[in-house]
């Protein structure tokens, strides 16, 4: 028996496209011939929505429009504000993962309007409409070969509990028979509450998930019926209405062997309630997402002996029926009822996301044998409620340990009507709003699982911005924003080291002959600066963007924390870093004549060109891009975060750059980043001019600070060093993708000409695994103790994309868990470091290897590191080839 392949990936599988749903929906008529929902094969959803027709519908003006649908974390319900742009309400939001959305489009908070191009309808929630993202991980959601489907049906009947007629859908598959000597088994399923009967296939592709798993041989044949469980006493209409009415319409059995029963939500609850009244009238029940029972005096013997499966199940910590669950879970183990649970699940709340991939485990195990009785891969048991409270300083938010973040509000809008967080914690972080619910005199709520990291956010009252008063953090450029840490290893490069090895940010004063006032700008110095040391210190101007200050870079990027991290682990040559303000007309001037002389009076740092470098985000990237055209080979180094190159490039002396810049790189972020466009064709120029530079690559994420603290990140290390992993003159490293990529993989470390070649690699369903050894690295410490002073080393590493026929894997698919493998007791092995498909950052910035302290420097050490490729199992077949360059310094 072959298990349903259903993964949610992280990342979305090169080729998905999207497909409309709804097998049964009626289609509704398109009032307008353009699209306002298009979704590249890429899973970007790009919304364009007539503002016009917007007002038409709602009867009145608007002056916000937002697309709501499961786009947040855990497959949640999110607002994606969409920008007003003339006649037009714009956005792009992903990438998508593979899946089944649900959308509708709202104005000022409270008006509904169903997308009328999109001809899926949903008839319990009458705005939405329904699309699905194809692609790895979502081929269960995705209509079947015309061959293999099965048919969907409506079934009418009376209800004697209603007082009314009412109908169901039953699925039946592709060979169903009605003349079949031996009647079908069955399973009942149920919708939740504010839901009908057909939402199971209008939202929850019922359909097309039966049919992949019965083409595939997973589920037992049978028949499916979707009733309507709007009644007072659903166990009178299950058993009195709709299985009678189900038994005289369809060839399926009335043998309770043959019978299963299962819901979500308000449906699981309903479900339990037969088991409690009517013990053995199905022999297979289960529950998705519901855990609020009647658990006092259960008829334990009964259910015993009359239930072959009782199967619970749950979304994570943002299910609202995680502590219920928790609680059924504990007191059927006490009465002893024989049950299995399924483990919560890490990735989905109280969604359809979680009762998708419930109905595909319940499914197949029901009426024949062979599946595993405990958890389901990858999900946990709930060892205790989630219960969150606040810190002793009463602060918000409160995070949990495994990244879910709880919000409260104080009770100030306590006559608000509607509440939100907006914050960066949407696909590609791009900035998502989930609605608090009203508990008490406040508004709470939870979100996650949030990946390590920095979020900054705002609360959105009734349509206006507010900051939460209840976090201590604040941001100068933007008095509503507050931020909080999610911890963990990703985020690592972004913490506070401790206080005594960081360096210090304090403040310069100048007068600016451009703006015509005293201005200030931050400067970080690092650990043990001296100004007046006889060789004046390397420097980066690092500036802001538009509408941005001299304050962002060190409270919105957390600029001090990433060049503390990179300095302590050796992978940064000491160097005091200037953020100027740069809200001025002629930047260039404003640098030349008085940003820069002040920092060179007062902190000592270089004018040699070679010794100075410049970047800048977005509109500050553009400055820098201004000063290398006006003034090439004034600055040795530059960088451009999310910004590129006005005008055609004729007046770029060409030459001039080449010859005076030792580094050019360039960063952006994806098509969601709206400088892509200009930074796409300034890359072409370059390249058409001749102009030497380097691309980091389009970074998974938005025009915000995620895609520049990545900028940050990889461009400090590079600065005022010769050696990069681009030099080609690294340790190689080669890795072979096999025609049929069935998990058996080699990985080939090239040491002197020599190998390893590593077999045995796994296929880990989304992704190929490849692991091998670094060869041994050997440091010799002989240096006086004059030479050295109080400092020790340390070595770092840095891998080079890897080149193949499939084009090239970029360096951050590769991590390593660096050893010691010889050495006095101080030398340190450096923190293992996880590929981007793990959630890291891999080997694309360097990293430390391994340091040594002051006192155990000396002598020879041996070091080396465990890789770990990992790269989507879509790669192309080949052999891929790249460097790992290690560098030794000497750490003061």
């Amino acid at each position: 028996m072959r298990g349903a392949p259903w993964r949610r990936g992280v990342a979305v599988a090169a080729g998905a496209a999207m497909v409309l749903g709804g097998v049964v929906a009626t289609a509704a008529p398109a009032s307008a011939a353009t699209p306002w929902l298009v979704v590249d094969e890429s899973g970007f959803a790009t919304f364009t929505v007539p503002v016009g027709e917007v007002e038409e519908s709602v009867g009145r003006d608007v002056s916000q429009i937002v697309a709501e649908g499961n786009f947040g974390p855990s497959s949640n319900w999110a607002e994606f504000g969409l920008t007003l742009r003339g006649d037009t309400a714009t956005g792009v939001v992903g990438p998508l993962e593979p899946g089944a959305y649900y959308y509708q489009v709202t104005a000022d908070d409270q008006y509904t309007v169903k997308d009328p191009t999109n001809p899926t309808s949903v008839a319990s929630e009458p705005e939405w409409s329904t699309f699905v993202v194809a692609g790895e991980g979502a081929e269960l959601l995705v209509d079947a070969p015309e061959g293999a489907r099965g048919e969907v049906r409506e079934l009418t009947y009376r209800s004697s509990v209603a007082g009314e007629d009412r109908a169901a859908l039953a699925w039946t598959p592709p060979d169903y028979d009605a003349e079949r000597a031996e009647p079908y088994p069955v399973l009942y399923l149920q919708h939740g509450g504010g839901q009908g009967y057909r939402d199971w296939v209008e939202v929850g592709r019922a359909g097309q998930i039966l049919d992949n798993l019965y083409a595939a041989g997973d589920i037992a044949p049978m028949v499916v019926v979707m009733g309507d469980g709007n009644v007072r006493s659903f166990p009178d209409e299950l058993l009195r209405n709709i299985t009678r009415a189900a038994e005289r319409q369809l060839n399926i059995s009335s043998d309770p062997a043959q019978r299963a029963l299962a819901g979500l939500s308000m449906g699981g609850g309903q479900a339990f309630e037969v088991l409690r009244s009517d013990p053995g009238a199905f022999s297979h029940v289960g529950t998705f997402g519901a855990g609020r029972f009647d658990l006092e005096d259960l008829p334990v013997e009964e259910i015993n002996a009359g239930t072959d499966l009782l199967r619970l199940y749950v979304g994570n910590q943002t299910d609202i029926a995680y502590n219920d669950v928790h609680t059924a879970l504990e007191a059927l183990d006490a009465a002893g009822v024989e049950h299995q649970f399924d483990g919560a699940k890490p990735d989905a709340g109280h969604n359809w996301d979680a009762w998708q991939e419930d109905l595909v485990d319940f499914s197949q195990r029901l009426f024949q044998d062979g599946r595993y009785p405990g958890l389901s891969p990858g999900h946990e048991l709930i060892e205790e409620p989630f219960t969150p409270t606040a810190p002793e300083d009463g602060s918000t938010p409160w995070i949990s340990e495994d990244g879910f973040v709880t919000f409260e509000t104080t009770t100030d809008f306590a006559d608000a009507e509607h509440v939100t967080v907006w914050a960066n914690w949407g696909p590609s972080n791009l900035w998502l709003r989930v609605e608090l619910s009203k508990a008490g005199d406040r508004w709470r709520g939870t979100v996650g699982p949030l990946e390590p990291g920095w979020y900054h956010y705002r609360l959105i009252v009734d349509m206006q911005s507010v900051k939460d008063t209840r976090n201590p953090t604040s941001v100068t450029s933007e008095p509503t924003w507050s931020q909080f840490l999610v911890p963990g290893g990703a985020a690592r490069v972004l913490t506070p080291v401790p206080e005594d090895e960081r360096g210090t940010v304090q403040p310069m004063t100048y007068d600016s002959g451009v703006a015509g006032e005293e201005r200030t700008a931050l400067v970080w110095t690092p650990p043990g600066f001296d100004a007046d040391r006889a060789e004046p210190w390397p420097v980066l101007y690092l500036q802001h963007g538009g509408g941005q200050s001299y304050t962002d870079w060190p409270e919105m990027g957390h600029a001090a924390e990433i060049l503390d991290n990179h300095l302590r682990d050796g992978n940064l040559e000491p160097m005091v870093v200037v953020m100027g303000n740069g809200n001025v007309g002629d930047f260039t001037t404003e640098l030349l004549e008085n940003i820069a002389p002040a920092a060179e009076e007062q902190f000592g740092v270089s004018d040699d060109p070679q010794r100075r470098a410049l970047a800048g985000l977005s509109r500050g990237g553009f400055q820098t891009l201004e000063v290398l055209r006006q003034r090439p080979g004034t600055f040795g180094y530059i960088g451009a975060f999310s910004a590129g190159l006005s005008g055609d490039g004729s007046d770029l002396d060409v030459e001039a750059v080449n010859e005076g810049t030792t580094l050019l790189r360039l960063y952006n972020g994806n098509v969601t980043d709206f400088t892509y466009g200009s930074v796409r064709s300034t890359l072409e120029l370059f390249d058409r001019l001749g102009v030497e530079h380097e691309f980091d690559g389009y970074y998974e994420g938005p025009h915000g600070w995620d895609t520049w603290q990545h900028a940050l990140v990889d461009f400090a290390p590079r600065l005022f060093r010769q050696a990069t992993a681009d030099d080609g003159d690294g340790i190689p490293v080669e890795a072979t993708v096999p025609e049929e990529a069935d998990g058996f993989l080699a990985l080939t470390v090239g040491g002197d000409g020599g190998g390893t070649a590593l077999g045995a690699a796994s296929n880990a369903g989304d992704r190929l695994v490849m692991a091998g050894r670094l060869p041994d690295i050997a440091v010799t410490d002989s240096r006086t103790d004059a030479q050295a002073g109080d400092g020790g080393w340390a070595v770092s590493g840095q891998s080079s994309d890897l080149a193949g026929p499939g084009g090239a894997l970029p360096a951050g698919h590769l991590g390593w868990t660096p050893l010691v493998v010889a050495a006095a007791e101080g030398v340190t092995a450096g923190p293992s470091v996880r590929t981007v498909m793990s959630g890291g950052a891999g080997l694309a910035a360097p990293q430390r290897l391994a340091a040594a302290s002051g006192s155990d420097r000396a002598g020879t050490a041996t070091v080396t590191a465990d890789l770990r490729l990992e790269v989507p199992t879509s790669t192309q077949p080949g052999t891929y080839r790249g460097a790992v360059t290690v560098s030794l310094f000497p750490v003061d």
